[in-house]
C-alpha cells in the first residue's frame, strides 16, 4: 500500500510541475499585439518589430501599381493579433519596377478575347483601328507597341499600351477606321 501511495504523489508532483513548467516554457500570458506594418518599408518595419521582440521575413515580391514601390503590401500574422516574443512575422513586398511580361498572341483571337487577354496579363488596350474584310468580323489581325508590330512572347514591361488592328466587315472596301479606346463601343461578336 506504502508503494501504491508514493506511486500516487510522484505522479501528482510530476503533473503540478508539468502543469507550471509547461506554462513557463511556452511564455503563458506573455502576448505582444503585432502592430500593421502594411505600407512601411521592410526596413522601417523589421526595426519596428525588432524593438518590440519580434523577427520579420520577407516571403514574396508582387507588382501592385496602386501601391508605392517597396512597400509591405501584405503581413501574417495580422496586426492587432496576438502573439508571443519572438515570433515571425512573414510580409509581401511590393517591386520597386514594372516586371517584365511575355506579350500574349491577340492575333486570330476575337476582338473581346484580345481584350480580356490583355487584362489579365496587366497590359492596357490602347488604340483600335478597323480594316476592311469580306468575313471574320471583329477579329484580332494585328498588335502594336508604340506603333511597331509586336510578336507573342516578346517582353514588355506590365502595364504597357498595346493598339490592335481588327477587321470589320461593315466597313467600305476602301475605308479604314481608327478608334480610341476609350471613346469607342465595344463590337458585339456574331
Amino acid at each position: 500500500m506504502y508503494n501504491i501511495g508514493l506511486g500516487g504523489l510522484f505522479i501528482a508532483i510530476i503533473l503540478t510541475l508539468s502543469y507550471f513548467g509547461l506554462d513557463a516554457y511556452t511564455r503563458h500570458g506573455d502576448k505582444i499585439i503585432v502592430p500593421a506594418v502594411i505600407g512601411s518599408k521592410p526596413f522601417e518595419a523589421e526595426a519596428k518589430l525588432s524593438e518590440m521582440g519580434l523577427r520579420m521575413k520577407i516571403i514574396d515580391t508582387v507588382y501592385l501599381d496602386k501601391m508605392k514601390p517597396g512597400v509591405i503590401v501584405e503581413q501574417l500574422p495580422l496586426a492587432n493579433e496576438d502573439v508571443k516574443s519572438g515570433r515571425m512575422l512573414y510580409v509581401t513586398v511590393n517591386a520597386t519596377s514594372r516586371p517584365r511580361i511575355s506579350m500574349p498572341k491577340l492575333t486570330d483571337c476575337s476582338f473581346n478575347l484580345a481584350k480580356a487577354l490583355l487584362k489579365n496579363a496587366g497590359l492596357i488596350l490602347g488604340k483600335i483601328t478597323f480594316e476592311y474584310a469580306e468575313y471574320a468580323n471583329n477579329l484580332v489581325i494585328g498588335q502594336k507597341v508604340g506603333g511597331r508590330s509586336i510578336e507573342a512572347g516578346q517582353k514588355v514591361l506590365k502595364g504597357t499600351t498595346v493598339d490592335l488592328i481588327v477587321v470589320d466587315t461593315e466597313l467600305s472596301p476602301s475605308s479604314d477606321s481608327t478608334s480610341n479606346a476609350s471613346e469607342m463601343p465595344v463590337p458585339e461578336e456574331e
